[in-house]
């Protein structure tokens, strides 16, 4: 509703300018809200308080003109006023209102799909955790944050790629071979030294098992056993990740590897590049890119004095494979410590030719897990972290996801494990399947008394009278301009407050039934009871499309 509100408004402010009614300036960005007093309508928007000072007019004066010129709503609206300061507020028509359900029910999965990405090509790069060790919560956050993304941009019209990057070619792949072949090597030797800064945790002992069972260690000389540990290692890990990913409802269209990009040569074809540009320079006997000119810093080493090149070096490579694939836009998810890594990306690929806006990074906070009261810190398998796994196991998938959602992603999250155990209104995720499973119920009843879903509406629907039928609608409204948002703004975790939402607004009108009979959805009244029954549909849908689109369930009985 909002979003048919703000095309008319704008088709109406365009007729304006080519009427002569108001002086033709770029359209300032504009709100619009659901006002606090119901006695003010439906909506307000302050469209004429932004174009005050471009028009050079009181912003009342651009309301009414604004508001004598709106055309084509006989149907849409039943009242317009211009009030306070130059607020234009909006009342809209029952029979809009009651297009609102008809649509979500003939529509279904579909509601609030639409085609504002108009086929977009983009590739949304998330979690690439190295593969040295478990998930941990940051990944889990990252995960939960990135398919959701895909699932609403797929569902706004882009098209979307899914893609974990490997860091597989570093020192990091090294130390774990070392930390592996040491924990061998301890089975017979306690003694044995493991490296200073060699990964702890009782899974590289686990991977020490599985390879040394698999190889005759002992047999190799200590270089060859310490490449074939780091191989396996990785591999191992890797796999683990993928199955971890896979319980947690996420798949990836790509995985790219950091090694194919120097064995490919498209790293050599990245430097190659930018030394055509004129970007990069040796000085100190190492290779520099000019990030300065784009707003980092300082400039970059990307090939150190020993000649071995650095994470940086194959990143822009990794993303100007990215813009060779056709996409014409890239989002990566990061964790919060890559920071001051951001502006020295974008500057290195501006010194590429890319758009500024082409690449946007999210940052993911850390999660603090708390149970019984005390902040839970230690994982013995990870050693210094708590586990994905070890979470889903905890609470499971469902909980994990949506508390996951439940802030913007800049933000620290309290995860709170007893709280998701609850089954009450605290608990946040059972709180919207609960609504779900209730509706599923009130079917059921109706059922059970010979009352089903009417086939046509139409004349049934002006029997939502109630004040809590009429909010449940306008909330229903919203569903499809709050995923376009989304899209736009790259904030996912404004669906789980959605939701949230639409189920209290839901428990708050099935509740007033349990008080005051004749407000029951299945009432004595059979018209009545069927036109409650369509809204209860409508509600139901739109909660089962949010809570697919967070990679939730929607339970029929809980």
């Amino acid at each position: 509703m909002k979003g048919k509100l703000k095309t008319l408004l704008k088709e109406t402010v365009s007729e304006c300018f080519e009427e002569g009614l108001l002086q033709e300036t770029p359209l300032p960005d504009f709100v619009i809200e659901v006002p606090s007093d119901p006695k003010h309508g439906h909506f307000a928007t302050n469209l004429a308080l932004t174009l005050a000072s471009s028009q050079r007019r009181a912003p009342r004066e651009i309301g009414k003109i604004i508001a004598s010129c709106l055309k084509g709503h006989e149907n849409f609206l039943e009242r317009t006023e211009v009030a306070g300061p130059g607020f234009i507020n909006f009342t809209i028509s029952s029979q809009a209102w009651h297009e609102v359900l008809s649509s979500i029910v003939r529509l279904r999965d579909g509601y609030g799909k639409s085609d504002m990405g108009n086929g977009e090509k983009m590739v949304v790069e998330f979690v690439s955790a190295n593969p040295t060790g478990p998930l941990h919560l940051g990944h889990g956050r990252g995960a939960a944050v990135g398919d959701t993304l895909c699932r609403v941009f797929s569902f706004c019209g882009y098209e979307v790629v899914r893609e974990f990057y490997v860091n597989d070619a570093g020192q990091q792949i090294r130390l774990l071979g070392e930390s592996i072949f040491s924990r061998v090597k301890q089975m017979t030797d306690p003694g044995h030294p493991f490296p200073e800064s060699g990964y702890q945790g009782d899974y590289v002992l686990d991977l020490a098992r599985a390879i040394s069972q698999e190889n005759d260690l002992g047999a190799m000389p200590a270089e060859e056993a310490i490449m074939l540990c780091a191989r396996r290692g990785k591999e191992i890990m890797l796999a683990e990740i993928k199955q971890v990913l896979s319980q947690f409802g996420v798949t990836f269209d790509v995985w790219s590897m950091e090694s194919d990009l120097y064995s490919s040569g498209s790293l050599q074809k990245a430097l190659d590049s930018l030394m055509e540009r004129g970007e990069l320079y040796e000085n100190d006997e190492a290779l520099w890119i000019r990030t300065t000119d784009f707003g980092d810093d300082k400039d970059r080493v990307i090939r150190k004095k020993d000649g071995q090149f650095t994470y940086f070096a194959s990143d822009i490579s990794y993303h100007l494979e990215k813009r060779r694939r056709g996409f014409s836009r890239a989002i990566n998810i990061w964790g919060a410590d890559h920071h001051g890594y951001v502006p020295r990306v974008k500057a290195a690929l501006m010194a590429n030719g890319f758009a500024e806006n082409w690449l946007s990074v999210l940052l993911i906070q850390l999660v603090k897990l708390w149970k019984k009261g005390q902040e839970i810190k230690m994982s013995k398998r990870a050693g210094n972290f708590v586990t994905l796994q070890e979470l889903i196991e905890e609470v499971g998938v469902d909980a994990v996801r949506f508390v996951f959602l439940t802030k913007h992603h800049d933000t620290t999250l309290d995860f709170n494990i007893d709280l998701v155990k609850e089954q009450n209104s605290d608990n946040p995720v059972y709180y919207v399947q609960y609504a779900h499973a209730r509706l599923c119920s009130v079917f059921r009843k109706a059922a059970e008394e010979g009352i089903f879903l009417p086939e046509e509406p139409d004349g049934l629907l002006d029997l939502l009278q109630l004040e809590e039928e009429l909010t449940l609608i306008r909330i229903l409204s919203e569903f499809p301009s709050l995923l376009e948002d989304i899209s736009r703004n790259l904030e996912p975790h404004r669906l789980t407050y959605y939701l949230t939402e639409l189920a209290a607004s839901f428990h708050r009108y099935f509740n007033l039934g349990t008080k005051i009979p004749e407000c029951r959805i299945v009432t004595v009244d059979r018209s009545l009871s069927q036109a409650r029954l369509f809204l209860a549909e409508a509600v139901r849908i739109v909660i089962a499309n949010g809570l697919r689109l967070l990679g939730t369930s929607a339970p029929e009985r809980m």
